[in-house]
């Protein structure tokens, strides 16, 4: 469910920016945290699992248990999958010409 509902924004987000993978993540998260109360079920098991704290002026996220943590990983791991897919059908449309270095 969480990871479906990321997918979605990361897509969304992706197509208009092509922003790495893991800097959407990051505003995905501290968009859902920072909201006043949580709207939806996806908001709220995000609030109850991951605590956004201040580590020298820089917005950063920890899991509050054990599920929290295994939460934060799957996303970025979700996240390191999406960028290797991405590159992968970046690499699939270049023809070998593409390699050829130009001599001067």
């Amino acid at each position: 469910m969480i990871l479906e509902a990321f997918s979605q924004t990361l897509r969304r987000e992706w197509e208009q920016d092509e922003n790495p993978a893991t800097e959407i993540l990051h505003g995905w998260l501290f968009n859902i945290l920072t909201e006043a109360s949580p709207i939806d079920n996806v908001s709220k098991v995000i609030h109850a699992e991951v605590a956004l704290i201040d580590v020298s002026g820089n917005p950063s996220f920890i899991g509050r248990s054990k599920t929290g943590e295994t939460l934060l990983k799957s996303l970025y791991l979700y996240c390191e999958s999406f960028e290797r897919w991405q590159f992968s059908r970046w690499l699939h449309h270049l023809k070998p010409h593409h390699f050829d270095q130009i001599s001067t």
